[in-house]
């Protein structure tokens, strides 16, 4: 099956662009992110296995960790582009920018948020 026929198949609209119900429905519920424990508990899981001693792990090397764990994981499925905006949205780890560049993270529970 080709990419756009199973697009609009999930309820997708193609305008030379893609306009998706489904990921904007997906994006507005962050309760709904929180409470799926496969994905709470992979970034979590990730982020510690990527952390320095400060409790801080790059960005990158938490997808790559994610990936190898569930190699079905892609933030596109929760209606994010990027991961770095659907670490956010989960509102479960302080994100800060990295002196090098990227992006760190770090769960809120460890340093009181």
């Amino acid at each position: 099956m080709r990419g756009h026929d199973r697009l609009q198949r999930i309820g997708c609209r193609i305008f030379g662009i893609v306009h998706c119900e489904e990921s904007r429905a997906r994006r507005g519920d962050t309760r709904r992110r929180r409470s799926d424990t496969r994905l709470v508990a992979g970034l979590r899981a990730s982020a510690t296995g990527a952390a320095d001693d400060d409790g801080w792990a790059n960005l990158s090397t938490v997808g790559s960790l994610m990936r190898k764990q569930q190699p079905d994981f892609d933030p596109r499925n929760w209606g994010y582009a990027k991961l770095s905006d659907l670490v956010r949205a989960t509102d479960l780890f302080a994100v800060e920018p990295r002196n090098t560049g990227g992006l760190q993270i770090r769960d809120k529970r460890k340093n009181g948020g």
